[in-house]
């Protein structure tokens, strides 16, 4: 071990003799934990999009002992632009996603940042092999070739009518369901949110403080100012006052939501929302968050401890001592604890207190006019309008929509269309229909079949 590196090991940071001073620490650890900190500070950037999920379910303003990077500049960026910042940061991610409002017709962009993907990534946490939907059907006895059988028609095994071997877009779609229910609470959610109380939390300030002095005895200065910076983050974000808006999860209608999303049009992978109209209406389309006014005292303080925070991490970097050795400690003891305890946190602790339950199923189609059927089938919608941006309307494709609400005195007008379709159009609406009906059908099963996700905090009541 050089001179240089036995003195900054001994001394701490600043070349000063520490009250418990830490000996015979390798060269190697003292500078791989200088290096560490920092690199993995950058490497993680607080994005927009996450944090206004994220304040979104918590329903307050919150910042973690070790916040990303931009994360507290976010904040202030929060507070001073509103409304505004919030509209930016729905748009303008990497992360944005469409809706259609299946019921209503309407298309939009996802609001509320994260929030819908984060209780959809809790939804689907334990769903890791999908539905195959079929990629060939039964043509019935009884129709001419190429006729499509109403949708309600029985399933005669006559001869097989299967896609094309040469093309394939396959498409997964991940239905999400939402639903209140009452709850009570289990003994795991009830440790949980007595540590989560008042109590619990002037506890977590006290052992903070305490880490500090210890931090400052080791001569890891640095690490301590960051835990400080931390620390008193916390408590400025608590004098600032989030309500939620008035008439929050609440709805005016009384029927319950159909919703689709996905990154763009032409995507791969899609997400429907149904349930409670009002739970999947404000997650998707209304802004979650009232944001507080803020002094320019407050902003200010966001700003110098965003730059506090680059600071103190390149501080600890720069000795290649005890210092850098402390701040991988915590960032180990930190992330050791949100894996045990908030993998998915947030999620678990906004579904219990709004309690609603979730349940999710996965299904993959080898086409998508299938599956756009079958979404069309479940929810029940009269206007086909909403999907026009997703399948281009022709005489086929009313034809097959006809089909798929067809009843007994619209089957003579159905023949008719048909006759007017060519003969690879006729056979393309007798498959398409036919898959939709059978693909709806076994989702409905799946889905009767399904079960709320279990809470950490909460048991459906029985």
């Amino acid at each position: 071990m050089s001179a240089a590196s036995a003195y900054s090991t001994d001394f701490g940071t600043l070349g000063l003799k520490a009250y418990l001073s830490i000996s015979n620490i390798p060269s190697i650890s003292t500078e791989w934990s200088a290096l560490f900190p920092l690199v993995s500070h950058l490497a993680n950037h607080g994005e927009e999009h996450q944090m206004v999920g994220e304040l979104a379910l918590a329903g307050h303003l919150t910042v973690g002992l070790f916040p990303k990077l931009g994360y507290l500049d976010g904040l202030r960026r929060l507070l001073q632009g509103g409304p505004d910042f919030l509209d930016r940061a729905n748009a303008n991610s990497e992360s944005t996603h469409r809706a259609w409002d299946v019921n209503w017709g309407s298309i939009f962009t996802r609001a509320n940042g994260s929030a819908i993907s984060i209780i959809t990534d809790y939804a689907l946490r334990k769903h890791h092999q999908a539905t195959q939907m079929p990629e060939k059907t039964v043509a019935q006895p009884g129709h001419p070739p190429g006729a499509a059988p109403a949708a309600n028609a029985s399933p005669l095994v006559q001869s097989k009518v299967g896609m094309k071997s040469c093309f394939r877009r396959p498409q997964e779609l991940h239905i999400v369901r939402m639903s209140r229910i009452n709850h009570t609470r289990t003994i795991r959610g009830t440790l949980l949110l007595l540590i989560l109380s008042r109590t619990g939390k002037i506890a977590y300030h006290f052992i903070l403080i305490g880490l500090v002095v210890l931090l400052c005895f080791l001569g890891a200065y640095g690490s301590a100012a960051i835990v400080v910076n931390g620390l008193v983050s916390k408590l400025v974000c608590r004098f600032l006052c989030v309500k939620r808006p008035s008439g929050y999860l609440m709805s005016n209608d009384n029927h319950d939501a159909c919703m689709l999303s996905a990154v763009h049009e032409n995507a791969q992978t899609w997400y429907l929302y149904m349930g409670d109209r009002g739970v999947i209406d404000w997650l998707l389309n209304k802004t979650m968050l009232a944001i507080p006014s803020a002094s320019r005292l407050q902003m200010t303080y966001f700003r110098l401890a965003h730059v506090l925070q680059l600071l103190a991490m390149t501080f600890v970097a720069a000795p290649k001592g005890v210092d850098g050795v402390c701040l991988v400690v915590l960032l180990v003891v930190s992330y050791g604890f949100q894996y045990l305890f908030g993998g998915h946190k947030m999620a678990r602790q906004w579904l219990e207190a709004e309690k609603v339950s979730v349940d999710a199923h996965t299904f993959t189609f080898s086409g998508r006019t299938p599956m756009i059927g079958a979404i069309h089938t479940l929810s029940q919608a009269r206007d086909a309008g909403w999907m026009e941006t997703l399948i281009a309307p022709c005489p086929r494709i009313n034809v097959w929509l006809d089909e798929l609400k067809c009843s007994a005195d619209m089957r003579s007008r159905l023949d008719l269309d048909l006759q007017r379709l060519s003969s690879s159009d006729r056979s393309w609406v007798l498959l398409n229909t036919q898959l939709t009906v059978e693909t709806t059908r076994l989702i409905r099963c799946k889905l009767s079949q399904g079960k709320a996700t279990e809470s950490l905090y909460v048991k459906e009541s029985s």
